[in-house]
């Protein structure tokens, strides 16, 4: 493990992080009333019913446009090469995840509530330890979030966990041999990552393939896949509720390419296609990323493009294949900045998304962020001489959420993004509403524009978080899910 010095300690030049050397410590209702007939009314109450069913329908109006920069990030091309790319109809489960993650109250303010300034890095350089897994502990982890252990992750199988899974379950506190910083350990995705560094001679394999039980895959993960393979080259996959063939993500990450799958809207020969992709890439059967993700466009499945946009959207993302030649520590060391940047970021968000929040706890925030950028600057400045790029903004990219964490300005995006269908409303004819005064056709009045309802509420488990807003202690915090407050 190593110990980062805090910000302004010493000169950026000679920040630890910087250096080709590491010490390697050991330890590491709404408007469904049926409308009642104009013969079953007495006529004084013909107006007033007509005057209500005007103002219901000026009441439901849809929600407003998408503001201009998700505008445009929906605009982003559906073609991949000569594929042209099958937009997977339904909602969007990962943008779904960002909010009941990122949200005032979700599931990140419980970590982020704790993120400490003056907590170091420690950086772990030893082999993960993984742990048998079985679904008794898939299980236990989704029932309960405090004391489950979390999301495990591991490598992916046909049948997960099967007869036998390996994997890293995120709060095990009887290993060490883990990374933190701010008093948060690193993601069990990205511990996997890091161990494949370290037993692949120090860099990446073509395809870094992990696979997560229980949960879905968070942003700072998913920001965390497209800030290495982009400027690496590099590819990551991802599976995400990985014991379940109905529900979850696929995450093709190669490059600067992504391809999120959502399994909800595959078949079954469409799974079990992607998964036979899985294998191989893990296998070391592809040359390159760029096979893979041809492979994935030959099968013709969904892609869930509202995610793709705003993962692609990115502002701190970096040249493609800028670091190709990127290895060893110092790979090692961009590896952690950024995931603790992308950590801070979105952690972050969800206390700033909350004007509740005291301002010690936002200080704290920033404070946090403030490290985290001397940490990727120091990380990358040594790998980027001569690549056009200006490091600070890229910094400061980094440790901003995707989407806005001003409170109100954040609801905008989220009532933008909330689906919504046309409720047919049966015209209203002269005779059922004399009293109403409109212009007529035909001796019909002319149909009232359609009504606009919300869709039934999402179950819980796509949807909202449900952990309260309350500051845990640190007993609490120390076992709750950072990740995900239910089993999506």
């Amino acid at each position: 493990l190593r110990s980062v010095p805090p910000l302004g300690s010493v000169p950026l030049s000679a920040h630890p992080l910087a250096s080709d050397t590491m010490a390697v410590v050991t330890r590491n209702r709404r408007w469904q009333r049926a409308a009642a007939a104009a013969d079953e009314l007495p006529p004084s109450d013909i107006r007033a019913a007509a005057a209500g069913a005007a103002a219901a329908v000026q009441e439901q109006t849809p929600p407003p446009p998408p503001p201009p920069l998700l505008s445009a990030a929906m605009g982003a091309p559906r073609t991949l090469g000569r594929s042209a790319l099958r937009a997977a109809k339904g909602p969007s489960y990962v943008v779904q995840h960002y909010h009941s993650t990122g949200c005032a109250g979700g599931a990140f303010s419980w970590r982020a509530a704790t993120l400490d300034p003056q907590k170091p890095l420690l950086m772990c350089l030893e082999a993960r330890e993984y742990r048998e897994t079985t679904q008794e502990d898939v299980a236990r982890s989704k029932d309960d979030k405090h004391r489950g252990g979390g999301p495990r992750v591991g490598p992916f199988q046909e049948t997960i966990p099967g007869t036998s899974w390996q994997a890293l379950p995120k709060y095990d506190f009887t290993s060490r041999a883990r990374s933190c910083a701010f008093n948060e350990r690193m993601h069990v995705e990205w511990e996997n990552h890091a161990d494949h560094i370290l037993k692949n001679g120090g860099e990446l394999p073509t395809a870094s393939v992990v696979a997560k039980a229980g949960f879905r895959s968070c942003a700072p993960c998913c920001r965390d896949m497209l800030a290495i393979a982009r400027p690496t080259g590099k590819t990551f996959i991802m599976v995400d509720l990985a014991d379940d063939d109905a529900r979850g993500t696929f995450h093709f990450v190669a490059g600067g390419q992504y391809l999120p799958v959502p399994k909800e809207a595959c078949d079954a020969d469409e799974v079990a296609a992607l998964k036979k992709i899985v294998s191989k890439a893990q296998d070391n059967g592809y040359e390159s990323g760029a096979a893979i993700v041809d492979e994935v466009c030959a099968l013709g499945v969904p892609i869930d493009m509202a995610a793709r946009a705003l993962y692609l959207g990115d502002a701190a993302l970096l040249p493609e294949g800028c670091a190709e030649r990127l290895k060893g520590n110092d790979l090692l060391e961009v590896l952690h900045a950024e995931h603790f940047a992308r950590l801070t970021a979105e952690y972050g968000a969800s206390i700033l998304r909350d004007a509740a929040r005291p301002a010690g706890v936002r200080e704290a925030v920033a404070r946090c962020r403030e490290r985290a950028k001397a940490m990727l600057v120091a990380a990358w400045a040594p790998h980027l001489a001569g690549v056009e790029a200006d490091l600070q903004a890229y910094a400061d990219a980094a440790v901003s959420p995707l989407l806005p964490e001003d409170p109100a300005e954040y609801e905008c995006f989220r009532r933008s993004l909330r689906p919504f269908r046309v409720v047919a409303t049966p015209a209203l004819t002269a005779e059922r509403l004399q009293a109403i005064g409109a212009r007529t056709i035909g001796g019909k009045l002319a149909a009232l524009p359609s009504k606009w309802k919300k869709r039934p509420p999402l179950r819980e488990e796509d949807s909202m978080s449900t952990i309260t807003t309350a500051v845990p202690d640190d007993a609490a915090s120390r076992w709750s899910d950072s990740e995900d407050p239910t089993d999506v």
